[in-house]
C-alpha cells in the first residue's frame, strides 16, 4: 500500500475505534460504514489475490470475517447496533491491512 492509502485506512479505523462517549451521530456512522466497506472490499480482494494468503492464520481469519460481517450487517437495530458494526468492520479492516503489509513486505 502506498503511504496515502495507509493513512486513509488508519484514519478510518481511528474514527471507528473511539470511546463510546465520542461516538458520532447516526448519519456519520452510516457514512463511516460505507467508507469502511469501500476500503475493506478493495483490501479483501488484494489480500485474497496473494498466493497463499489464506494459509496465514491472520489473513485467512480476516478474509472470512470480512465476508461474514459485510453480508450479515449490523446485529440488532438502531444506532448502537450500527456503531458496533462499524467498530467490528474497522478491526477487521486493520487485520486485512496488516496481513497485506506483512505479505507484501516479504515479497520485496
Amino acid at each position: 500500500m502506498d503511504p496515502g492509502e495507509t493513512q486513509e485506512i488508519e484514519d478510518l479505523i481511528r474514527r471507528a475505534i473511539v470511546p463510546y462517549s465520542e461516538r458520532p451521530d447516526a448519519e456519520a456512522v452510516a457514512c463511516l460504514i460505507d467508507d469502511l466497506i469501500t476500503h475493506g472490499q478493495a483490501l479483501h480482494a488484494r489480500v485474497a489475490a496473494i498466493p497463499g494468503a489464506r494459509g496465514t492464520e491472520r489473513a485467512g481469519a480476516a478474509l472470512a470475517e470480512w465476508s461474514y460481517f459485510v453480508d450479515a450487517g449490523p446485529t440488532g437495530r438502531g444506532d448502537h447496533a450500527n456503531w458496533n458494526h462499524a467498530r467490528a468492520l474497522a478491526r477487521i479492516l486493520r487485520s486485512l491491512a496488516v496481513a497485506l503489509a506483512e505479505r507484501t513486505s516479504r515479497i520485496r
